[in-house]
């Protein structure tokens, strides 16, 4: 895949992150995505019924949620983002790192460190 079409499905996908449209958001996602904690290396989240429903959780429990991308790098066939992410006013933010990979010009697995 083109290194400008990753950017391109990182960049849409994070923001329809930051406006909380679910539908948009998903639109960037391969129907087979799978989600992992890295570290632990944990599976949570397998398909996009399951991916729907992990983040219309996450957006309506908080309505302010926003993620800063703070550097972004494209490695082979992978793109890194390095994020803050928070939940509203008061709230800590949480530094994470979110790896795609792609699938059928669409993002099929993200593997996040935090």
């Amino acid at each position: 895949m083109q290194k400008e079409k990753m950017i391109a499905l990182a960049q849409g996908q994070l923001d329809a992150y930051n406006k909380r449209d679910l539908e948009a958001f998903c639109n960037f996602y391969h129907p087979s995505v799978q989600v992992f904690k890295l570290a632990q290396n944990e599976k949570t989240c397998d398909g996009i019924q399951a991916f729907r429903s992990m983040y219309k959780t996450r957006f309506e429990d908080a309505p302010e949620l926003h993620c800063e991308l703070k550097s972004r790098v494209v490695l082979n066939d992978s793109v890194l983002d390095e994020e803050w992410v928070t939940a509203g006013a008061g709230s800590t933010p949480s530094h994470v790192v979110a790896i795609y990979s792609f699938k059928d010009n669409l993002i099929a697995h993200v593997w996040f460190v935090r």
